[in-house]
Formats: structure tokens, C-alpha cells, sequence
């Protein structure tokens, strides 16, 4: 725990500083600057938070949000970084840069730091896991998995008497709500990315979601989780599961395989998978699988994500709910700064720091559903099946 977190009584407020207000930023603020809710997460123990400082590239999104005049809102994101007076910094920019230099800058301050920033983390999680653990500073990132889904503080603390096996899951909303348009409504894949991207579930350009790179820097931070590895997710697979070549993500999903895998009893849905093998090595891919209807990860429809846990003292668990959007990724924000106002450290818990390591070419040892058809992917990974 950072010195200065740790310095003061338990009635001075935990000062904080925001960076960015996108959705998930003014979602956050809004519930920091409601009295109501402060008070009510304030008899649930811990102190007070106080906002003192908003950062964004153009302040005037913080129109609107009522803001005292006795909370800074400012363009220059370093100097919202160095003020004195601040607790913790909470990073919502996204991508790395400035965002990795912001977050080093208030861990190297011993600020704590909450980050929803899952490519950040995903590539540089290592250094600044090592930074952080150095300066004492907490590092905390519940929101980067998962969304409103509470997933990472699970695998570290209430799945600590067990030896986890494997951790699969739909991590992506829009390719997710991408293959449901697919499936239900039998539209082709671009017409199926117009209409996410016409409803604001897909950017402008949705490589990073439909080729997987997304679902790839999850999967690194659910592992690192879980087996205590930092696996770089440029080297995670990303459209094969066996080390066949492959279109990446779901860009080679077809309506006809999509047709034929609903015949028996299937749906294909993309799933990040990462495991670890019994003499300790870790792989990871991410690829369209095939799962039966029924299952919980094939009645998983729209931008819904769901997490599969499976683990020796405890069988298979499932985690599901949104995935993303502003109220469900900002309880997951707020959650980590209440976990800091409680006087509790990183996410990572009493893990031990993790190092980086190489990506096992191991890849799905399981069964396979081949539907034969053509063009496209014929051939899936059959995580969960066969119907009943």
C-alpha cells in the first residue's frame, strides 16, 4: 500500500484525479459527484471520495455534469497527473500513449492508479506491475475484463484454495453481438459489422474487435490472473486454436458455416481461451468456436459477455453479464476505488510479481465440429457440446 494512502486517518476523503470523460469517465464522475450515492457507499466503510481534478482533452465535455467550482477541470493531463493533493488517479483515455506515460508518472508519485485500459495493460503489464509493486503504489484494473462483470478480483481472492485449469470466455461485445446479428437474423458478416457499427457497438474501424486483438490483451490479463504469467497478446493466436492458418477473429465466419453449425444444434461464437498445461506452461488463442445452444456460452446473445473459470476443488463456474457500456464498466471503476478507500492493495492481491513469458504452441486438445462446407471456416473447436 502506497505510503500516502496509508498515511491518513480514516476521515480525510480519498482525493481523486480523472483522466478522460468518454462514457465510462462521465459515468464515473456522475456517480462522484452525486451526494446521495457518496454517502451511501460511505456506511459501507472505508473513506470518503472526494473528486478534485477532471482531465480531458477538451474540458468542456465536462459540461453538464454539474461540476463545484472546487473540481479542476483542465486540457493538461500532466498537471492533473502532478497535483499534491492527489490520492488516486483513475485513467479511462484508452491506447497507450499518453495514457502509459500518465500512469507511470502517478505511480512513480505513489499515487494509486484504477485503469480500465486493457491494451495497456495487456502490453505493458509487466513493467508496470514491477513499477507499481516498487514505488507501493496500488495498481487496481477490475474494469479491463469483462466490463460490469466482477471477474479478476474473484479468480485472485475467492478462488485462492484452487488450482485453476483453464479460463474461457465471450470477452467481446461486438464481435459477440456481430455473430448473433449472423446467427438469428442470417445477415452476412459486413452487413452484420455496418449495422454494430450504425448502432455504436463497433468503431469506424473494427479491426481490433473482429480480428481478435481485443479478445487477445483480455485473455493476457485474465492470465496473468490466473497463472501468474504475463503473456504478450501479440503472440497470442488469434484466428486458430491448433496453429492452422486462419482468417484472424471472426473475418472468415460464414452465414453457410454459421447455417450448418445451427443444424446440429450449435452456434459459433469467439472465445478467448487461456490454460495451463501440467508442467506449467501457459497457452492462449482466441478463435470462433463451436458451442451447443443450450449451454451457457451459446445462450450468451448481443454485447453480453460470459466468463468460464474451471478449476479443480470446484468444477466450472460462469460469470455473465454486460460487458460493456458506461453505468456497467464504471461500477466496476468505482468498485476499485472503494477497494483503495477500504485500505486494500493491487488487484493482483498477495500474488507474487509475475513475469513474462512465452506463449505455449499448445493449442485446443479437445474435440472438433467440422461442418464442411465452403467458402470460408469449416472446422471448429467444440468447447461446449454436443446438445441434448
Amino acid at each position: 500500500m502506497s505510503p500516502r494512502l496509508g498515511s491518513e486517518g480514516t476521515e480525510a476523503p480519498l482525493r481523486v484525479g480523472l483522466l478522460g470523460l468518454g462514457t465510462v469517465g462521465r459515468a464515473v464522475a456522475e456517480a462522484l459527484l452525486d451526494a446521495g450515492w457518496c454517502d451511501g457507499v460511505r456506511r459501507r466503510g472505508g473513506r470518503a471520495l472526494q473528486l478534485v481534478a477532471v482531465g480531458a482533452r477538451d474540458p468542456g465535455r465536462s459540461r453538464g455534469l454539474g461540476m463545484p467550482a472546487s473540481v479542476e477541470a483542465s486540457s493538461d493531463l500532466d498537471a492533473v497527473v502532478a497535483r499534491p493533493d492527489l490520492d488516486v488517479v483513475v485513467e479511462l483515455l484508452g491506447g497507450l500513449d499518453p495514457a502509459e506515460r500518465l500512469l507511470r508518472s502517478a505511480l512513480e508519485r505513489g499515487r494509486g492508479v484504477v485503469t480500465a485500459n486493457k491494451a495497456l495493460l495487456a502490453a505493458r503489464g509487466a513493467s508496470l506491475e514491477r513499477l507499481a509493486r516498487w514505488t507501493g503504489a496500488p495498481l487496481r484494473f477490475e474494469a479491463a475484463v469483462g466490463g460490469g462483470i466482477p471477474i479478476l478480483t474473484p479468480l485472485v481472492r475467492d478462488l485462492a484454495a484452487t488450482q485453476i485449469r483453464s479460463v474461457s470466455g465471450i470477452v467481446n461485445g461486438t464481435t459477440n453481438h456481430i455473430l448473433t446479428a449472423m446467427t438469428r437474423d442470417g445477415v452476412a458478416y459486413p452487413d452484420a459489422v455496418v449495422d454494430a457499427q450504425r448502432l455504436g457497438f463497433a468503431e469506424a474501424d473494427p479491426s481490433a474487435d473482429v480480428e481478435g486483438l481485443d479478445a487477445a490483451a483480455k485473455s493476457a490479463i485474465l492470465a496473468r490472473l490466473a497463472f501468474g504469467v504475463w503473456l504478450d497478446p501479440e503472440a497470442i493466436p488469434r484466428g486458430s486454436s491448433a496453429g492452422e492458418d486462419a482468417a484472424p477473429g471472426i473475418t472468415g465466419v460464414t452465414p453457410q458455416a454459421i447455417l450448418a453449425a445451427g443444424d446440429r444444434g450449435f452456434v459459433i461464437k469467439l472465445v478467448g481461451r487461456a490454460e495451463q498445461s501440467a508442467d506449467g506452461t501457459v497457452s492462449a488463442w482466441v478463435a470462433p468456436v463451436a458451442v451447443a445452444r443450450s449451454s451457457p456460452m451459446g445462450s450468451t446473445d448481443g454485447v453480453t459477455n460470459i466468463i468460464e473459470i474451471e478449476a479443480d476443488r470446484v468444477g466450472r463456474l460462469w460469470f455473465r453479464g454486460p460487458g460493456a457500456g458506461g453505468p456497467a464498466t464504471s461500477s466496476a471503476v468505482l468498485a476499485d476505488l472503494l477497494a483503495l478507500a477500504r485500505g486494500e492493495g493491487a488487484t493482483w492481491g498477495a500474488l507474487p510479481e509475475a513475469p513474462p513469458a512465452a506463449v505455449s504452441a499448445k493449442g485446443w486438445s479437445g474435440p472438433w465440429l467440422d461442418l464442411k462446407v465452403d467458402p470460408g471456416r469449416s472446422r471448429f473447436p467444440l468447447l461446449a457440446g454436443p446438445p441434448a
